[in-house]
């Protein structure tokens, strides 16, 4: 009998693209089906190489170093994968994702450092980029899916930070159905320095796409936007390359109203789910004094924070001793450590893990992780509602937290009706965010931390607050709530740079574990086309495009 198994938990250091579950995987939206379809058959290792090996002709200059199956469940697009890695003699690896199916190539990667160009080298145009991507997408996509692509770089990539870290040219290939560019489908690639291909990534839906007659008309959807887009006013660092004072800037999060659905028109997220304005509240008023930062402690003084803050839950808990160390030798090292409940009657022990940093933050919180992550899933067939997890979750973030609660926000967001229904078809954790504000303004999307809830039980069964210490709780430098232009001005700098388009959209949802999900079915929306950024407070448009292209 095929037998699927819980996958909760942060675990720290495990990859989760690697994680090997066995033969479930779940298709966009809907519940989790087989992996392996009477239809279909998965490649043998043997099979997937042969087909890699035809498509990258690269390969015959590397040396196979390892192959894995990777089961749906854990992958963007909810496809089984073979990931191969190859190494070549004098240096330089490659990784390698294939359809287990189909063995089409979803993602090749260079995996090492860039070699800096020779004094004599001459840096790669964007005109030759854009030739070695052609040639290099002829063997990777079949002539039909080329005959329904975008020249290079006609539409902006709806991703440009996707591979920050790699030098190189940008070439993204949009898909294109119905005259209607699909931003969110097509080919991405990234050429080096050197005039090979560095990177490159298949974006496909296979799902249907709606209607294109039945949409509104783009006078109404514009006055839509205008009456219904809200984004967020925040603190970030505007430069993503530098280290630079936070600033007052208003960008959309992914929870906020940004689009408008071309058939309904209404104000649609990033998750492609019905939105309106959020609510951005503190938890409480207690806020922390702005300080230098905190002195590096032990192990053993890490320990006894980790002791004070257990004496906060109802019950008692004795150290069982064990202590894992991650990070070492880093100020970002994080001590682990576990303590056992002792039982009640009729009730069995706990194993919680306590994570303490250097800096003494309190950083994680988990429940039996062991057990539930080996644990054989089950359909829940009564559980709590989302509401009642958000409680839950608040109550524990109240009681770690107390000393912060002026500066901690739960974020405004509820899944939708069909992602409920999966979380209790697959046994799932219900997955609250809460963030930080500066000045009594969110510190941005970095700033989010999760607290797993059990859909059945109602039970926090972990918190992951890594991100815990990054930046000021306030500062008197730092801009006010009040400062800059208001929205509606904020909102007329996006409009003056970006250009009112109908476009398919292929929306990506929070799945299992933190793991970004697309869902199956597109969406047709109107929505501002140009180049990714924010608008800074004095009212100018700051390019990310631009400052990548740097």
């Amino acid at each position: 009998m095929l037998k699927r198994t819980k996958s909760w938990g942060l675990s720290l250091g495990v990859s989760s693209t690697l994680l090997m579950t066995t033969v479930f995987a779940s298709v966009g939206g809907e519940i989790l089906t087989p992996a392996v379809h009477a239809a279909e058959k998965t490649l043998s290792e043997k099979e997937a190489i042969a087909l890699a090996q035809k498509q990258l002709t690269m390969l015959s200059e590397y040396k196979l170093r390892d192959a894995q199956f990777v089961d749906g469940i854990e992958m963007l697009w909810g496809k089984s994968i073979w990931y191969t890695r190859w190494d070549k003699e004098n240096g330089g690896s490659l990784g390698v994702q294939q359809d287990a199916t189909s063995g089409k190539i979803w993602k090749y990667e260079y995996l090492g450092e860039e070699q800096d160009l020779d004094a004599n080298q001459k840096k790669l145009t964007e005109d030759q980029a854009f030739q070695v991507a052609t040639q290099f997408l002829k063997q990777v996509a079949t002539e039909e899916e080329r005959s329904r692509v975008s020249k290079p770089n006609e539409y902006p990539d709806s991703d440009i930070f996707y591979t920050r870290d790699k030098q190189g040219i940008d070439v993204n290939f949009t898909r294109i159905e119905n005259g209607i560019p699909f931003l969110e489908n097509g080919f991405r690639l990234i050429v080096g320095n050197d005039g090979e291909v560095i990177y490159f990534e298949r974006r496909w839906s296979e799902g249907k796409l709606p209607d294109a007659s039945k949409v509104i008309k783009i006078a109404e959807a514009e006055k839509k936007w205008d009456e219904g887009a809200f984004p967020t006013k925040d603190m970030a660092f505007v430069s993503r390359k530098e280290s630079e004072p936070y600033q007052l800037v208003y960008e959309f999060q992914r929870n906020d109203p940004q689009f408008v659905d071309a058939i309904t028109g209404k104000m649609l997220d990033s998750y492609g789910q019905v939105a309106k304005e959020r609510k951005i509240q503190p938890l409480g008023k207690t806020v922390p004094p702005s300080t230098a930062e905190r002195k590096l402690i032990t192990k053993d003084e890490a320990q006894k924070i980790a002791e004070q803050q257990l004496k906060k839950l109802p019950g008692t808990y004795l150290s069982n001793g064990r202590v894992i160390e991650s990070g070492s030798g880093s100020d970002r090292k994080v001590w682990f450590f576990e303590f056992t409940s002792q039982p009640r009657e009729g009730k069995k022990s706990d194993t919680v893990k306590i994570g303490i940093d250097t800096s003494g933050y309190f950083v994680q919180y988990n429940v039996n992780q062991k057990t539930r992550f080996n644990e054989e899933s089950k359909k829940i067939e009564k559980g709590i509602t989302w509401v009642q997890a958000q409680e839950s979750a608040r109550k524990l973030v109240q009681t770690f937290y107390s000393d912060q609660l002026g500066i901690i926000y739960a974020v405004d967001y509820a899944p939708s009706e069909e992602r409920i229904k999966e979380i209790w078809e697959n046994d799932e954790p219900y997955e609250i965010e809460f963030g930080y504000l500066i000045n009594g303004v969110p510190a941005g999307d970095s700033s989010i931390f999760q607290v797993n809830v059990d859909a059945e039980t109602g039970e926090v069964v972990d918190l992951y607050n890594h991100l815990y210490n990054l930046g000021p709780s306030g500062d008197s430098s730092l801009p006010k709530n009040e400062d800059g232009i208001d929205l509606n001005a904020a909102k007329k700098v996006v409009k003056e740079n970006k250009k009112l388009m109908l476009t398919y959209f292929q929306p990506k949802v929070r799945g299992s574990n933190g793991i970004m999900k697309m869902l199956q079915q597109p969406l047709l929306v109107y929505r501002y086309v140009g180049e990714k950024g924010l608008v800074t407070a004095d009212g100018k448009w700051h390019s990310f495009t631009k400052e990548r292209k740097q």
